[in-house]
């Protein structure tokens, strides 16, 4: 199964943010023990830094990190063609329509994200991550 994780869930699983963390803990759980095949667009790499650099988190400490995690993570590219798309769509939140159409041509199966409305109304595979949790059984 692929899971396509939006910007927020990542810092939150590298910042260790609260109450948020624990749940961003278990998808990197579910990917070291092979259940699922996790996902991020190149575009989530540029923002987490960017927002982690923000928030005063050592750029060093935050580029070890993702080299750390990079090893459970697939990085999509965004593309022309996705790009184009969504400035055709003129979608509200043009950021979060990017990450969803990236997802979808990558072959997400879900966009895990803490911020669903921000992302097109059409979206039917974009859950938080306790619905995922929910909706696959998943208990811990």
């Amino acid at each position: 199964m692929k899971v396509f994780l939006d910007t927020n869930i990542l810092i939150d699983f590298i910042s260790g943010r609260k109450p948020f963390a624990d749940d961003s803990m278990v998808f990197f759980q579910l990917a070291y023990d092979g259940e699922i095949e996790l996902m991020v667009s190149d575009l989530t790499i540029v923002n987490t830094i960017y927002i982690l650099h923000r928030l005063h988190y050592s750029q060093t400490d935050i580029y070890e990190t993702l080299e750390e995690i990079n090893a459970f993570l697939t990085i999509t590219p965004i593309g022309a063609e996705t790009i184009n798309y969504c400035l055709r769509g003129r979608y509200h939140d043009f950021e979060d329509a990017v990450q969803y159409y990236s997802a979808l041509k990558a072959g997400a199966d879900y966009v895990i994200t803490r911020n669903g409305k921000d992302f097109p109304h059409d979206a039917t595979n974009v859950l938080s991550p306790l619905d995922f949790f929910r909706k696959n059984n998943i208990t811990f």
